[in-house]
């Protein structure tokens, strides 16, 4: 006879394999149930392809999140799709310094959103395998969303476009079709017009011109080649006058410089003798005028040897004045005692 299974045994099982289970869990997942998350959304512009549930969250290549759901919604008003990406921070990851410390890591958040242009951007992270991932920046010249934030709401984060979305959209407005059109119908007109009489023409005159051309550069050539010679025998006759003319000019100019010596040396000598007639002049002149004022002082108011004394005077004082004009003059032009005053 089988014995009956002890409950109390049972539950002691059951409660231990859950524990180990809770245990494993929290272990092998490096305590991500009890970190501490705070949840953003963004609404992403064009194709999410690539981007999948548990995509890391980064912001300037530092990990401080992931994706946690991707979805789908309608806006019957505006008739249009929108892809709402929902994904966590962990805000243990980051460290506020400065004025900033303290701050509720959500209202930090939205201050950075609102402020500092927090935005989001789908990266990829590899071309082979097409995978991406969430990546946010900080953009300061951009606008501050329009929308509000509700306190205790989700916060929004802006999207900014996507590389591939740009270049898709650069290319859907190139108009291909057009381009393509435009580039054939260019091909085709430019075959046409080689394919033309007057094009054929027009080559068969340029080849005639450029064997003219060719015709009278020889000729040029043919011509020059004598006009060459002379004018190099032209020059070698220049520089031979060049050199006779050199050979001739030297011995008069050493005649100019002894010249020159000799003028100068008559000028000094003519210098020499004019200075002592000058002083004699002066000193002349000073005697005279001592003369005269004892003169005056003999002489009397009114009395007529006074008048004739002033007439003398005034004689003597010019020819003084011509004797001094004249040693002036001498002094300045000492040829003059050889050639006279011109």
């Amino acid at each position: 006879m089988s014995r009956e299974a002890n409950p109390t045994v049972i539950g002691g099982f059951v409660l231990g394999a859950v524990a180990l289970v809770v245990i494993g869990i929290l272990v092998f997942s490096s305590g991500a149930w009890l970190r501490e998350r705070i949840y953003l959304v963004t609404y992403f512009p064009g194709s999410v392809q690539g981007l999948n549930v548990g995509a890391q969250v980064q912001f300037q290549g530092v990990p401080i999140g992931q994706v946690v759901e991707i979805g789908l919604d309608y806006v019957a008003d505006r008739d249009s799709f929108r892809i709402p990406v929902r994904y966590e921070v962990w805000p243990k990851t980051i460290h506020v310094l400065g004025d900033l410390e303290g701050t509720d890591p959500p209202d930090l958040l939205r201050r950075l959103v609102e402020e500092r242009g927090l935005r989001a951007q789908l990266e990829s992270v590899s071309f082979v395998t097409g995978q991406y991932l969430v990546s946010l920046s900080l953009n300061p010249s951009l606008p501050a969303p329009a929308a509000a934030h509700h306190p205790g709401a989700m916060i929004r984060v802006p999207a900014i476009a996507a590389t591939r979305d740009r270049v898709q959209e650069m290319l859907e407005n190139l108009h291909l079709d057009e381009l393509v059109d435009t580039a054939t119908q260019t091909l085709k007109a430019l075959r046409e017009l080689v394919a033309a009489r007057e094009t054929r023409s027009a080559l068969t005159n340029l080849n005639r011109s450029l064997a003219a051309i060719a015709t009278f550069v020889e000729r040029i050539d043919q011509e020059i080649r004598p006009l060459s010679d002379r004018a190099d025998a032209t020059l070698s006759e220049y520089e031979q006058l060049g050199e006779a003319l050199r050979a001739e000019v030297q011995p008069v100019l050493a005649s100019l410089r002894a010249a020159a010596g000799e003028i100068t040396a008559t000028a000094r000598g003519f210098n020499d003798q004019i200075e002592p007639l000058a002083n004699s002049a002066r000193s002349a002149l000073e005697e005279t005028a001592g003369a005269m004022r004892s003169i005056e002082q003999l002489t009397g108011d009114g009395s007529s040897t006074r008048y004739e004394l002033e007439q003398l005077l005034a004689a003597a004082t010019s020819a003084a004045r011509s004797v001094r004009s004249l040693a002036d003059y001498l002094e300045r032009h000492p040829e003059a005692l050889l050639q006279g005053k011109r």
